[in-house]
C-alpha cells in the first residue's frame, strides 16, 4: 500500500506580546507540577516514562531573578514582556530556533536552542518560577506544511499565556506570518506533556525509528486523547509497522477529536485505497480537501481527479494548490502532470521550469529564521 505521510507537529513564531478576552475553560485543568503528579498517577501510564517539561533548575532561578529584579514593582505583564525580551540579549542569552528539536525547559536553557515548544516551556518555566503562573495556549492559523524525506509535516504552533482577571496576554516568539489566530486553546500540563511527547513522534516517524515514535505517541494519546496530532502520528507509525487496523482506529481518533482534521482523511484515504475501496476514498480526499490551504492535500486530491480523468476538477484544485502556495515546487510539478494529459506541451515545460527554479533557489543558503 502507499505509505502514509501526514505528520503533525509544532512549528513557531516571533516576538510578540497581545491581549486576548478571557478564557473560561481553564477550570478543572492541571497546572503545576505536583497537581500534574497526582494526574498522571491516575491514568493508564507509567508515570517514569512520561516527561514534564516545565521543571527548573536553580541555575534557571538564577538567571530568571536577574533578569527580573529591576521590574519587582511593575505589573506581572510587564515583568513577563521583560522576560520574554531577555531571551533576545545580545551575547547574553540569543535562543536560536531550530525547528525539529523539542527540548524541555531545562535542555532548552543550556542549549539555547530549539523549536517553539521548547522556547515556550523554558519561557513558562522561568516565569513560574517568580511566581507568574503562565501557561501554554495552542493557536491555530491556516496550517504551514513542508515536505521532509517524503513526509508531509503539518506544523501547528504554541505559544505563551497568563491570565489576568479580564484578559489573557499571549506571549508569541518569532512570528513571521500576520495572519491571525483562528482559534485559541488553553493547554495544560497534562496535554503540554503529550505535545512534548508527540513532538517526539513526529521526529521518530522522520527518522525511521517507529517503536520509538509508537512509545511516545501512545503516551501522548493518554495524556490527551482530544490532540488530534498525536492521533495522526500514532495511526501513521501503527501503519508503518503494519498495523494496519491499528492506524485506522488511530485516524478515526484523531477525527473524533477534530473534526475534518485533513491529515487524518487523506492518511484514511490512503488506506481506503490500498483496500480497493475507491468511493470511500474519494469521499475521504473530498472532505479533506473541503476549505483546506494545504497544498499537499490539494495535489492529492488533483491527483485522483487525474486518474479519473476529471480534469478540469483537477485544474481546480491545482489552482487553489497555486493560489496560496505558489512557491511549493510539488504544486508544479502536479500541473505538469496535468498540462501533459490536456495535451497542452507548452504550458508542461513552463510548469517544468518554474518548478526546477523554486528547488534551486530552496538550495541556496538557509535563512536563519522560521518559513
Amino acid at each position: 500500500m502507499n505509505r502514509l505521510h501526514f505528520i503533525g507537529t509544532l512549528a513557531c513564531a516571533a516576538v510578540l506580546a497581545v491581549a486576548v478576552a478571557a478564557d473560561a475553560g481553564m477550570n478543572g485543568q492541571v497546572f503545576g507540577f505536583e497537581e500534574w503528579q497526582r494526574a498522571v498517577s491516575r491514568l493508564d501510564v507509567d508515570p517514569n516514562e512520561v516527561v514534564y517539561p516545565f521543571h527548573v533548575s536553580e541555575e534557571m532561578r538564577a538567571w530568571a531573578d536577574e533578569k527580573l529584579l529591576p521590574f519587582n514593582t511593575v505589573s506581572p505583564e510587564i515583568k513577563l514582556e521583560a522576560l520574554q525580551q531577555a531571551f533576545f540579549d545580545r551575547g547574553e542569552f540569543e535562543f536560536e530556533y531550530e525547528g525539529k528539536r523539542t527540548l524541555t525547559a531545562e535542555e532548552a536553557f543550556t542549549a539555547r536552542h530549539g523549536n517553539c515548544m521548547s522556547f515556550t516551556s523554558l519561557f513558562v518555566a522561568l516565569s513560574r518560577s517568580r511566581g507568574l503562573p503562565t501557561f501554554l495556549v495552542a493557536v491555530k492559523r491556516q496550517p504551514e506544511v513542508e515536505k521532509d524525506d517524503g513526509l508531509v509535516v503539518v506544523n501547528r504552533h504554541v505559544v505563551a499565556g497568563y491570565r489576568s482577571p479580564t484578559k489573557i496576554y499571549i506571549y508569541d516568539f518569532y512570528i513571521t506570518s500576520s495572519e491571525p489566530y483562528l482559534s485559541r486553546r488553553v493547554i495544560d500540563d497534562l496535554a503540554a506533556s503529550a505535545i512534548y511527547h508527540t513532538n517526539l513522534g513526529g521526529l521518530a516517524i522522520r527518522q525511521s525509528n517507529h517503536d520509538e515514535a509508537l512509545r511516545n505517541l501512545e503516551i501522548a494519546t493518554v495524556l490527551a486523547p482530544t490532540w488530534a496530532p498525536a492521533w495522526v502520528n500514532l495511526g501513521v507509525a501503527q501503519s508503518r509497522l503494519g498495523n494496519e487496523e491499528a492506524a485506522f482506529s488511530a485516524f478515526q481518533q484523531a477525527l473524533a477529536a477534530e473534526p475534518g482534521n485533513s491529515s487524518a482523511l487523506v492518511n484514511l484515504a490512503k488506506m481506503y485505497n490500498a483496500q480497493g475501496r475507491e468511493e470511500e476514498a474519494r469521499t475521504a480526499m473530498l472532505a479533506a480537501a473541503e476549505g483546506t490551504r494545504n497544498p499537499f492535500t490539494l495535489i492529492a486530491m488533483a491527483d485522483a481527479e487525474m486518474v479519473s480523468g476529471n480534469l478540469e476538477e483537477a485544474g481546480r484544485y491545482l489552482r487553489r494548490a497555486r493560489w496560496w502556495y505558489g512557491k511549493e515546487p510539488e504544486v508544479y510539478d502536479a500541473l505538469v502532470r496535468l498540462a501533459v494529459l490536456e495535451g497542452e506541451e507548452a504550458k508542461a515545460e513552463k510548469y517544468g521550469l518554474r518548478a526546477a527554479e523554486l528547488r534551486m533557489k530552496a538550495s541556496g543558503p538557509a535563512d536563519d529564521q522560521p518559513n
